[in-house]
């Protein structure tokens, strides 16, 4: 099967066959050498200079996950949820689409979105985590699943911890100030010295 999605954006027919289990990709070199150093790495250990095929049937995700990180290769702006970042985040790591590579790529933009979105709210923490069980072992190498785990304990302790707090104002009230002026104060320095 080949994608029709990922098939030439440009008018060049494609020059790479991507196997993933028991689906086919016919990609463009290209776009995926620019943002993957595994695809790089993979290609140049090929013998075949014109039309390469490269097995990536380990990606964590298989082929959802690489239509997704295929698509961010070529330039499309795919969207970052809570439902898809810990299989971004593993196909980032399995495929090498880091920094060194390519500015602003991948793995970097799925470690702020896990930054800034999921890790400081405890739900959205335990429903990236339970999305994490069929990406394992990758989602505990990249040490999301331990980040996930501290980030819903740090919260549940905040969330303790404020509710603590309230019951305590809750339950003493705070005692009505009472304002000294400043003769008062003093004469007691006076007295007292």
């Amino acid at each position: 099967m080949l994608s029709e999605e990922l098939r030439p954006i440009f008018d060049v027919s494609s020059d790479l066959i991507i196997e993933i289990r028991l689906a086919s990709f016919a990609p463009h070199k290209f776009p995926l050498v620019s943002r993957s150093e595994r695809t790089r790495k993979m290609l140049l250990e090929a013998m075949d200079t014109t039309v390469s095929r490269i097995n990536l049937t380990g990606l964590p995700g298989r082929s959802d996950a690489y239509k997704l990180a295929a698509k961010f290769c070529y330039g499309v702006n795919i969207e970052i949820t809570i439902s898809n970042v810990a299989l971004l985040r593993c196909a980032a790591r399995f495929m090498e689409m880091t920094e060194d590579i390519s500015k602003k790529n991948l793995e970097i933009r799925t470690v702020v979105f896990l930054e800034d979105v999921v890790f400081p709210n405890i739900s959205n923490s335990i429903f990236v985590l339970h999305r994490c069980e069929i990406l394992l072992p990758v989602c505990a190498k990249v040490n999301l699943v331990s980040r996930l785990i501290n980030a819903i304990a740090n919260n549940a302790c905040k969330e303790q911890l404020t509710s603590n707090l309230s019951k305590l104002e809750y339950n003493f009230p705070p005692k009505p100030v009472q304002c000294v002026d400043s003769e008062t104060l003093s004469d007691w320095w006076e007295n007292h010295s």
